[in-house]
């Protein structure tokens, strides 16, 4: 085994932690979302969210359909990967995910965020997950496009310790993110189907990559939309369909409630809103402008635990949305149709988002060699001077028949 040693000025403990790849305690970070700074309460864990209690739309836990024959494919990604190295392993992702969601339906759209964020920004890697870089540099966490948006990897950590626990450096970070995913698409409505494994793990996470435009921003313009959306390989039509994942979830105030107070700086609600919306909002945002920790979330539509096609019908009916970038959706010839059709038609909506998020969940994917399984020792006392120390990453090699080939050390 190798390892990689800094020197240090602090005497700290090690421990292992078989999660993915969490190097330092939460309450280490400072930067926007993480940490807690005066005036902020800190954002809380997920699985400690309250909500009302979610009503299972399937009973099909123990009979998963087959993959959805559009889904696209990349090689080593395949259903069963895990079928002799960890064959329980897609049950306790879905067993774990089931227990959270009867406290914490928001859930749902918390998980489906994080895949989000993690494959837009070099690949469904888990990069997203990574607390330290060994250049020092920042990591995805740490970039404001990310910050109080993330939610949802101590759940990861959660399902992937007990991961560990069952199969020991076998089941990937990232496709723990994937099958998390799955499940929690089905849990908000979506037809079963088995997910694909073989996923690696990246070893880099940039934050820089995160703010090198790979992210939307609520304020972009249409056009810079399409253009993120087409360089990962997504044409107009499903950069719509996959923002019908707005149908679950909620936003908070300080995203768009300048569109109810003061639309680009008129003192003049946005005039795009009906003043049906614009009462709607500022019920919700009643703390505007105040130097609170957060203004509160208002629910992008009235099912926001349920994936199905109200987001679409409020834009087409009601002219109804909260982020600026899902008004201009209706507003323009490329993008338009598509809206009414998901509208129009809520199995087309289930149908094409299912392979709009089978596509997602294979983009730049790190397969066979590629990447790493990881398991770190790490420092568990808050660190205020990193001159010294020492972590040490274990990797292993799985092919695709599910079994492990051969461990090595990496440091």
């Amino acid at each position: 085994m190798a390892g990689v040693f800094v020197t240090i000025t602090l005497i700290f403990h090690l421990v292992v932690i078989p999660n993915c790849l969490a190097f330092a305690p939460r309450d280490w970070f400072n930067f926007i979302g993480f940490g807690s700074k005066e005036g902020q309460k800190p954002q809380p864990l997920l699985k400690d969210d309250p909500g009302e209690p979610l009503v299972l739309l399937r009973d099909e836990q123990e009979n998963p359909g087959p993959a959805d024959p559009a889904m696209p494919t990349k090689a080593g990604l395949k259903e069963g990967f895990y079928k002799k190295s960890c064959p329980n392993a897609e049950k306790i992702v879905a067993d774990m995910l089931v227990e959270t969601f009867k406290t914490n339906p928001n859930a749902v759209s918390n998980v489906v965020r994080l895949l989000f964020h993690d494959c837009f920004v070099g690949g469904c890697d888990a990069s997203l997950l990574l607390d330290f870089n060994p250049s020092g540099d920042p990591v995805e966490k740490s970039s404001g496009f990310n910050g109080l948006l993330l939610k949802g990897s101590d759940l990861i950590d959660d399902i992937k310790a007990k991961l560990e626990q069952e199969c020991p450096q076998t089941v990937s970070c990232a496709d723990t993110i994937a099958f998390a995913t799955n499940e929690a698409l089905i849990l908000g409505g979506l037809p079963r189907q088995r997910p694909l494994g073989g996923r690696r793990d990246s070893l880099i996470s940039l934050a820089s990559m995160v703010e090198d435009n790979n992210l939307p921003a609520p304020n972009w313009s249409l056009e810079k939309m399409i253009e993120t959306f087409n360089k990962k390989g997504f044409n107009e039509e499903e950069m719509v369909i996959l923002l019908g994942a707005h149908s679950i979830g909620s936003s908070h105030c300080d995203f768009f409630m300048d569109r109810a107070y003061n639309y680009k700086e008129t003192n003049n609600p946005d005039p795009n809103l009906t003043p049906e919306v614009v009462d709607e909002i500022k019920k919700v945002c009643v703390d505007a402008y105040t130097p609170k920790f957060r203004n509160p979330p208002m629910n992008f539509d009235e099912t926001p635990t349920v994936l199905d096609n109200l987001f679409f019908k409020n834009i087409v009916e009601k002219n109804k949305t909260l982020l600026v970038t899902d008004s201009y959706l209706m507003n323009d010839p490329r993008t338009a149709p598509t809206v009414q059709n998901m509208a129009a038609d809520p199995n087309l909506f289930h149908k094409r988002f299912v392979e709009a998020i089978n596509k997602l969940n294979t983009l730049n994917v790190l397969t066979g060699n590629d990447g790493e399984l990881n398991k770190l020792i790490v420092p568990v006392k808050t660190i205020k001077s990193i001159s010294s120390g020492s972590f040490l990453m274990k990797s292993a090699y799985i092919d695709e028949s599910g079994e492990v080939e051969s461990k090595g050390a990496f440091g």
